[in-house]
């Protein structure tokens, strides 16, 4: 079999995430074929040059006419970890602590590869280092990395094959939370405090392909880092025996949910003041629904 290489950076013609949709449309100046070079995503190389098998097609999307395909590659072997596809330096590294990207993923068949997204930093002596990353594994579970040497834990949460999942990732100075179609599966202390340089989408080489699409770049400033802009605010914080939510004039409160550390739901409300005595102390993460859809997400100690 063919040798297997790295990434191959050349001049990187990608422009600055402040905030930024990726659907692999013609109207961002996409055309079907190799992904390699087009608009600063390189694509992993072998000992004959970058692979191939990682297209722009039109066989399927979430959003539009174009995805990306992480395809497999017959005339390399299965390896131990995912490094066949493509990924993107940034300009400019977006600030970790107010940093959040989405993206839909289709994944053809199960006891394949692993396919798996991160959010990246590249140390000076060209080391890749996780921030953040989902992997959809091949038996139909999904992880999420929690850790700079690729650790990671399994999710309470499942893909089926031929189906679109949506999977959301969100950065702060102090968490990294992971949902999997708009519902917190998981979250955790920043391990890595790094500002993010880039991201890529790869898989082992085991079989299947997966599409990659409507991938959306710090969509919406978090909570956390905006409150100017909240449509909510939470109080006491810290808090013992209950929380408050008070919704701003353009806002109503439909749904409350509270999930621990680990991305477990706790407690669940429709109103307004809360009951927290019977929670453990420790932090916990509050998603607001409002009525017309939208969420907010906010963060409180319990005494």
């Amino acid at each position: 079999m063919k040798k297997i290489y790295s990434f191959v950076f050349a001049a990187i013609t990608s422009v600055t995430f402040a905030q930024q949709t990726i659907s692999f449309e013609s109207q961002e100046g996409f055309i079907t074929g190799t992904i390699h070079n087009q608009n600063g995503w390189e694509v992993t190389e072998g000992s004959d040059g970058v692979l191939q098998n990682q297209v722009i097609t039109n066989e399927f999307a979430s959003d539009g006419t174009f995805s990306f395909k992480n395809a497999y590659e017959p005339e390399f072997d299965f390896q131990w970890f995912p490094i066949f596809g493509t990924a993107k330096v940034f300009d400019e590294p977006s600030d970790y602590t107010n940093f959040s990207i989405s993206y839909d993923i289709y994944v053809t068949e199960q006891l394949g590869s692993d396919f798996e997204f991160t959010a990246f930093s590249v140390n000076d002596d060209n080391i890749f280092i996780p921030v953040a990353g989902v992997g959809i594994e091949n038996q139909g579970q999904i992880y999420v990395i929690v850790d700079a040497d690729y650790g990671f834990e399994i999710l309470d949460a499942e893909w089926e094959v031929n189906q679109w999942i949506n999977v959301k990732i969100e950065v702060d100075a102090s968490e990294v939370r992971y949902y999997i179609n708009n519902e917190l599966k998981y979250s955790l202390e920043n391990f890595s405090n790094l500002d993010i340089t880039g991201i890529n989408m790869l898989h082992n080489n085991y079989g299947g392909d997966a599409y990659y699409d409507n991938i959306k770049i710090n969509e919406e400033a978090l909570v956390t880092h905006s409150a100017n802009n909240s449509h909510f605010s939470l109080y006491p914080n810290p808090a013992s025996d209950y929380i408050n939510i008070q919704a701003g004039t353009q806002a109503q409160v439909n749904d409350v949910t509270i999930y621990n550390v680990t991305g477990q739901q706790v407690l669940h409300s429709k109103q307004s003041v809360i009951s927290v005595s019977n929670l453990t102390t420790g932090v916990y993460i509050v998603t607001i629904t409002t009525a017309d859809g939208k969420s907010e997400t906010k963060k409180f100690i319990k005494n």
